[in-house]
């Protein structure tokens, strides 16, 4: 009984890391999300992490997007994308077009920022057009059985691996100051 007890106790913690998933985002019940706070050096002023703000949107290099919320007093930034994206097919071989759609909000302090990429909107291009799907709705039905080869855990994939490259970038360009803007 004792080695069942012990045995249980090291597998645990397995169990647990293997229920919650491979993917980065945040869960809290129904909203899925990318964010984080980031402290920077100290001496980075709401002024100075608002131009680097700025110029992050701007490396994203996206032409669908909107800046709906602009404030430099009180160091918020908000924009809109939209943006094509692909994942690979079933086969491997070849992708499947889709169009993300969400939100970026820069919240900024002196020496820290809070980041939040969320209302994630994805439209396969090639199904029924205008259908969209929540990061909840495709997040819930993964798929993918014991090979995780599914459709749904290949687009969880893709656009995880999409975010992360976004948020390195956010990290390096607000790491330094700016005199880009």
């Amino acid at each position: 009984m004792k080695k069942f007890i012990i045995a249980a106790l090291f597998l645990l913690p397995l169990l647990a890391k293997a229920q919650s998933g491979p993917f980065h985002y945040k869960v809290e019940d129904r909203y899925l999300y990318y964010g984080n706070v980031v402290e920077v050096d100290t001496t980075l002023s709401v002024a100075d992490l608002y131009k680097d703000a700025k110029l992050f949107l701007t490396k994203l290099a996206l032409i669908n997007t909107k800046i709906t919320k602009d404030d430099a007093t009180n160091g918020v930034v908000i924009a809109s994308v939209e943006e094509p994206a692909t994942f690979k097919t079933q086969t491997g071989v070849g992708t499947e077009k889709m169009t993300l759609r969400y939100n970026i909000k820069l919240e900024l302090k002196k020496g820290r920022y809070r980041y939040t990429f969320d209302n994630i909107i994805l439209v396969y291009d090639d199904k029924v057009k205008g259908q969209e799907h929540t990061l909840y709705d495709v997040d819930k039905g993964k798929g993918g059985g014991l090979l995780g080869i599914g459709l749904r855990k290949r687009v969880l994939t893709a656009m995880d691996d999409l975010f992360l490259k976004k948020i390195d970038v956010l990290t390096n360009t607000m790491k330094k100051k700016s005199d880009d803007f």
